[in-house]
């Protein structure tokens, strides 16, 4: 499983808002509905409302929403879920919700703005709605007007993903082998004609669909087309998120220490995380990346459920 977050509030995903405000907000100053507006299209709303000191309300977002490492929104679906807000207290000027069972943090940056941030990724800013208006959420990400030829390689690689994440989710280990050879001649033309695929060539999504075909490749090739990737996230071209768990990969593959601490195994049925360089600089490292803390890293469903299903 790559890096990248399909953000369904599974256990664990945090919430913060950072604190600009000079005085002290009221519960009742966060009432009103909040919205994540990226590129003038409505991504989610947060609606709340205060009635005898309690907060309540509801979280409406896409069903489907996919999150890059850094905290972009990739991909987003037509079908949208409303979470209600199950718990809230007010405290320190903050207000703290509890949504489909995950812990969140809310404060004011002054009165129609809010700094959203989900742990381990940069700030979102959310926008108080105006009383009354209508916020209609977008059932798809605009894309820009690309050429013929780049809008076929980025469905191509959405297509190749998709199959190779099925039969990772499927914990198949002979369908996981054979997706990763059928994909292996397609990753390597595709090299040869474009270099690594950026986020100019063809936008952030299918830069990092090619990183997670490449990460699923064989140890020669990891180790070819490292460079390449190297050189694209140092021009700001690709995630440096996605650099770090190939470059990780690779040095795991020459049995060496990795560098970031992406790279696990399982030992008596749960993930332990393989040996890294410099272990007390390591959340730091990975705090400048926007990744989890490693100890949530290790928590994680999915390693959970490969180790649990390692052998089978």
């Amino acid at each position: 499983m790559g890096a990248e977050l399909s953000f369904h509030l599974g256990r664990g995903a945090i919430l913060l808002l950072a604190v600009r405000m000079c005085a002290a907000p009221q519960s009742s100053d966060f009432d009103g509905t909040w919205v994540l507006r990226l590129n003038g299209q409505n991504i989610f709303k947060l609606s709340l409302s205060t009635e005898r000191g309690v907060v309540t309300g509801s979280l409406t977002k896409p069903k489907e929403l996919i999150i890059a490492q850094d905290g972009d929104v990739t991909a987003i679906g037509p079908v949208q879920v409303t979470l209600p807000v199950q718990k809230s207290r007010y405290r320190s000027g903050q207000l703290e919700l509890t949504i489909d069972d995950d812990p969140f943090v809310m404060a004011l940056e002054d009165h129609n703005r809010a700094s959203l941030v989900l742990e381990g990724m940069r700030p979102w800013n959310l926008e108080r709605a105006s009383d009354g208006s209508a916020i209609i959420l977008a059932t798809s990400l605009s894309e820009p007007n690309y050429p013929e030829e780049i809008r076929a390689l980025r469905e191509q690689l959405r297509a190749m993903v998709k199959e190779e994440q099925d039969a990772r989710l499927a914990f198949d280990q002979a369908r996981i082998e054979a997706e990763d050879a059928k994909n292996r001649p397609e990753v390597l033309r595709i090299f040869s004609r474009y270099g690594w695929v950026t986020n100019s060539l063809a936008g952030k999504d299918a830069a990092h669909d090619f990183w997670l075909l490449i990460q699923h490749q064989t140890p020669e090739i990891q180790r070819r087309l490292l460079p390449a990737l190297e050189k694209a996230a140092e021009a700001g071209n690709a995630a440096m998120s996605d650099y770090a768990y190939l470059y990780d990969r690779v040095q795991v593959g020459l049995g060496k220490p990795q560098h970031w601490g992406t790279q696990t195994h399982c030992e008596d049925g749960k993930p332990v995380m393989a040996p890294v360089d410099d272990l007390a600089g390591l959340d730091a490292r990975r705090k400048k990346l926007f990744m989890l803390p490693i100890g949530e890293y290790l928590k994680g469903d999915y390693l959970a459920k490969a180790c649990a299903n390692a052998g089978k």
